[in-house]
This record gives C-alpha cells, structure tokens and sequence, in this order.
C-alpha cells in the first residue's frame, strides 16, 4: 500500500514540475515585445568613463602563445580576475578577438584554457573571464559548488540570479572595452562564446551589446535540468532573437541530460533569427570531438571577418 502511493505520488509530481516550468516561463512560447525589451536594456549600463585599472600578476609565453593573468574594474568596486591569451608573434593588423565565458565549474575561467589555447593558435586574441561567485571570484555564497547548492541559491533565486546575469553582462561590455582600448584589438571583430551556463548568459549579453561581432554557444539553452524559475529581464528566450543579424551558432549534444534537446535547446534556437546555426554532437554535455572543434573555428573565420 505504501509503494503503490509513492509510485502514485512520483507520477503526480513529475508533470506538476514540469507544468510549473512552463507557467513560470511564458516567454518561452511569446517572447516580451520590443518596447519591454529596451526597458531592460537599463539594468545593463555601466559607466564607460571609469578607469580599468588594470593589473597584471604574470605573463608567460609558451609555444608561440602569451598568457597574461590580468583583473581590470569593470563597475565600481567590482574587479574582474582574467585570462588573456594570444598569438607571440607580433602584427600591425587589428587582431580579432573572443570573450570566454566559462560554465558552472569552481575553478571558473580556469576549465576554458584548452578552449583559449585552441582559438589563440587560430589567431583570436582570447579573454577568459571568471563569472561572478566563481574561479578567483568565490565568495560564501557558494561553497561546494553542486549542482544543488547552485541551483537553490543562484540559478532558482530570480532575484539575485537577475542581479548575477546583469553584472556578468556589464563585465563581457567592460571586457569589450578593454581589449579595444588595450590590447589592439578590432573593434568590429570581437565575438562572445559561452559554456553550459557561460553559454545562456553570453545569449544574453550577446543581444545587449550590439558591438559584439557574433555569438557562440556551447551546450547551453534555455533552462537546465534543475532549473525552474526567473525573471523575464533574466530569461534567455526574450534576448536569442535580438542578436540577430550578427551570426549565432549553437553547438549541443543530442543525449545531453542538463540542457535536454526537446525541452531545452530546440525551443530557444527556433526563437533565434538568421543568420543562425546549430551542430549537434551524438553524446551528452560538452561531448566535443575534433570534427565539431574544427566546424566551430571554421564558422569563426567565415562569420567574424
């Protein structure tokens, strides 16, 4: 008797849940209109005037590549740790360039250095930054980093989740800025890539400033597995369309279990306009091979000239 309301219980749960998921994001199906939109845009100014401040801690080359460990100020009394890497040699030409945002780990922009590594030998400059709460950014909030802690105290809290999405979104702006004003770089050919939850807020940042050349996202979507509430300021679904007409490619995996294929991925990337497109790995989260490496720096050099 006791099984049988457990099981009865669990069947009654699991499409409550996922009836709750789809309640709580409406923008999904109807995303906000274009006038909500750009009272948005306000929760993302910063101030352009203040001084970067940057500090450099260590400078290394390897291989024909230099690694600079960097923090810069991107708001007030908001210091962003970072990680440039770049091509040695050295060039008259504007170089492009790639923000990195990395996703749920503790190390932060320490688990993109094989990423940043690859896209410097084809010639980006690359700027790895940790998102707030995590790599050289840790504070209490965050303890163990599971995915349960991260979720009941970030990701499913609108509030502060809003707050986080919107700061990380003026550091990718701040981190513009640095590398034009700098690192030489081409103000015209600077492109966002994101990971996991790197990737759902590079959707945002990405629509929120314009200058971004285009946009790359690796295994990200709408919501994750564990997700179940934000803000509209806050959904990924009311900005993917806005990036348009810079170039956007998604990149996920058809088994992937945290940002799931029907539920996740495909309603977000219908959202999106042209030019768009989506590679599908045959593997779960962050399951790339060298094939889908070498598309991913083919559209590179295709998209952001």
């Amino acid at each position: 008797m006791k099984r049988s309301l457990v099981v009865a219980t669990i069947v009654m749960i699991v499409p409550l849940a996922l009836a709750q998921q789809k309640l709580a994001d409406p923008w999904l199906a109807h995303p906000v209109d274009e006038r909500t939109f750009r009272s948005y845009l306000d929760f993302f100014a910063y101030d352009r005037q203040l001084p970067f401040a940057t500090r450099v801690s260590n400078v290394e080359d390897d291989q024909s590549l230099r690694r600079e460990r960097l923090s810069f100020q991107s708001t007030s009394g908001v210091r962003v740790p970072a990680i440039l890497t770049e091509p040695a040699r050295s060039s008259t030409a504007k170089k492009p360039a790639i923000i990195i945002l990395h996703g749920g780990a503790p190390r932060g922009k320490e688990t993109t250095a094989q990423l940043a590594t690859l896209l410097a030998r084809g010639g980006w400059s690359v700027l790895a930054i940790d998102l707030p709460y995590f790599g050289d950014r840790t504070t209490d909030l965050l303890m163990t980093f599971s995915e349960q802690e991260k979720h009941e105290k970030l990701y499913n809290q609108p509030a502060a989740y809003l707050s986080w999405i919107t700061q990380l979104s003026k550091d990718v702006s701040r981190s513009y800025d640095l590398l034009v004003a700098e690192h030489d770089v081409d103000p015209k050919r600077v492109a966002i890539l994101g990971v996991s939850r790197g990737a759902i807020a590079a959707s945002i940042a990405g629509a929120v400033d314009r200058r971004l050349a285009g946009v790359i996202m690796l295994y990200g979507g709408h919501f994750d597995a564990l997700e179940n509430n934000h803000l509209p300021a806050a959904c990924p679904a009311n900005y993917i369309g806005r990036i348009s007409p810079r170039p956007l490619l998604m990149i996920n995996g058809t088994q992937d279990s945290d940002m799931i294929r029907d539920r996740s991925v495909e309603p977000l990337f219908r959202l999106a306009k042209q030019p768009k497109q989506i590679i599908w790995t045959e593997g779960g989260h962050m399951f790339m091979t060298e094939e889908h490496r070498a598309a991913m720096i083919q559209w590179l050099r295709e998209k952001i000239r």
